[in-house]
């Protein structure tokens, strides 16, 4: 097994697997943090109605049937390792694909824009995967990609949340996640030939707003237990962690989503 798709077994049966009866509900709470900056991205450069698009890790499906609606004379392909979520019939234009961006391949110049949220960050060969997907990509093409830099759990003000962040972190390290992959994307995009490098940074954590709370929540009651077997922390913590997200805290501000976009040179 190569190391690419054992990261990909691992998502698909770890923390963050769609076996898990929430995952539906934290998927479509992190639309509804991320979405709003993601498509501001996307209006600013400027999606056109014949654009062919490539939405990597496609999620819930938001981004895909977004992109769907503005190329009503392209296509959207939605890629995504388990798709059960996202539509096909939302739209003619937009196909869905249940594959792994470390096993795909396309033609050069196959796509106007390529997409993904959250992808990358899981990819132990990721660099080589973005080398490939600027090949994808039609001169002037663009490129939007996002992930989370994850801080220090040992920097939080609460010391409920420092034991039970820890426990998370050191579980999606063991899946072989970066945690700080996110805050390399704009170097990463310049380094692999692209211009007119931008980023954006969206702040997530504690007591943020009511929205992000309740991503917390959810992902207490999905992982909490997961945690306590693995032995990376107890259930009075966890009981501990969730009482102190639904006493909505004073911010503390624990990760940062990179969004960073960039453009193939024309010639």
């Amino acid at each position: 097994m190569s190391t690419d798709t054992a990261t990909a077994d691992g998502y698909a049966t770890g923390l963050l697997s769609k076996d898990l009866p929430t995952e539906i509900d934290r998927l479509r709470l992190l639309e509804k943090v991320y979405d709003p900056g993601t498509t501001a991205i996307l209006d600013r450069l400027g999606v056109e109605p014949s654009w062919h698009c490539l939405e990597i890790g496609a999620g819930a499906g938001s981004i895909a049937y977004w992109l769907a609606d503005r190329v009503p004379d392209g296509r959207v392909l939605a890629l995504d390792i388990d798709p059960r979520y996202v539509e096909a019939e939302y739209a003619p234009q937009l196909t869905v694909s249940a594959s792994d961006i470390a096993d795909e391949d396309f033609p050069d110049g196959s796509f106007h824009l390529i997409h993904a949220r959250a992808v990358f960050m899981h990819l132990p060969d990721r660099e080589r995967i973005l080398r490939r997907a600027v090949r994808w990509l039609a001169p002037g093409g663009r490129i939007v990609l996002e992930d989370v830099h994850f801080l220090p759990a040992a920097d939080s003000p609460y010391p409920a949340w420092q034991q039970i962040n820890g426990a998370w972190l050191a579980a999606l390290a063991a899946q072989n996640i970066d945690l700080s992959w996110a805050r390399r994307l704009p170097a990463a995009l310049a380094a692999a030939g692209l211009d007119e490098v931008g980023v954006s940074v969206t702040p997530g954590g504690l007591g943020l707003d009511a929205v992000q709370d309740e991503l917390l929540r959810i992902r207490m009651v999905q992982s909490g237990q997961s945690l306590v077997d693995a032995g990376l922390a107890t259930g009075e913590q966890v009981k501990a962690a969730r009482a102190l997200v639904e006493s909505h805290p004073a911010p503390d501000v624990s990760t940062y989503v990179y969004s960073a976009w960039a453009r193939k040179p024309a010639t």
